[in-house]
C-alpha cells in the first residue's frame, strides 16, 4: 500500500471514528463518512467491505498509538512503568472514542472468532517480554510465567473495558484498570 493509500485509509477510519463519538456508530452511514471525507463510495470500498470492517483492527490500531510511544518510555528505568505507560495510554484511547465505539467494538469482537484473545493483539508479545525483564530485575513479587501474568492483565482489561463501554462509560477507565494491574502484577511501587 502507498503512501496516499494508507493516507486515503487513515482519513475515512479517524473521520468515521469521529462520527462515530458524535452520534454513535449504528446511526452513521456511509455516505455521511464518504460525504465527510469528500471521497466516493467507491473509495469508501476500495479500502473497507463496511462500516463494520472500520472496526475490525481497531484494537491493533489502538495497541500501534499506545507503541508509538515505545521510543519515550524505553529512557523509564522500570519494566512496569513501561508496561503500565503503553496500558494506560490503551485506555486513555479507549475512552477519548467514547463508550458507544467501544461497546461496538466488543460486540463486533465477541462475533469474531478469527482473533486469539489475547495472544493475537498487538502489544501482546511486548507485555510478555516487559514482565519477564521485570521478573528478572526484581521489580514484581508475583512470580508465575510471564505469559499467565500477561493473560490476566489483558483479560482483566478487557472485563474492566467490557463493563465500562456498558455502563455508558459510568467510571474513569483508567483508574479502574490501574487497580486490576497493581493487583494482577503484585507490584509494591506507586505508578
Amino acid at each position: 500500500m502507498n503512501n496516499q493509500e494508507t493516507t486515503t485509509k487513515e482519513l475515512i477510519r479517524d473521520t468515521a471514528i469521529e462520527l462515530f463519538k458524535k452520534y454513535g456508530y449504528e446511526k452513521v452511514t456511509i455516505q455521511q463518512i464518504c460525504k465527510a471525507c469528500q471521497i466516493t463510495k467507491r473509495t469508501f470500498y476500495y479500502h473497507f467491505s463496511s462500516k463494520g470492517a472500520l472496526l475490525t483492527g481497531l484494537n491493533d490500531y489502538l495497541g500501534m498509538h499506545a507503541e508509538n510511544l515505545l521510543s519515550t518510555v524505553v529512557t523509564q528505568n522500570n519494566n512496569i512503568e513501561t508496561l503500565w505507560t503503553l496500558m494506560r495510554v490503551y485506555c486513555e484511547n479507549s475512552q477519548s472514542y467514547g463508550f458507544h465505539l467501544i461497546k461496538q467494538l466488543y460486540i463486533q469482537s465477541l462475533e469474531d472468532s478469527s482473533t486469539h484473545f489475547p495472544n493475537d493483539m498487538y502489544l501482546y508479545p511486548i507485555a510478555v517480554q516487559l514482565i519477564k525483564n521485570a521478573q528478572s530485575q526484581k521489580e514484581i513479587q508475583n512470580t508465575s510465567k510471564p505469559e499467565d501474568i500477561a493473560f490476566s492483565l489483558y483479560h482483566g482489561l478487557r472485563s474492566v473495558s467490557i463493563t465500562w463501554a456498558f455502563e455508558n462509560g459510568s467510571y474513569d477507565l483508567v483508574s479502574e484498570f490501574k487497580r486490576v494491574f497493581i493487583t494482577t502484577l503484585n507490584y509494591q511501587h506507586s505508578l
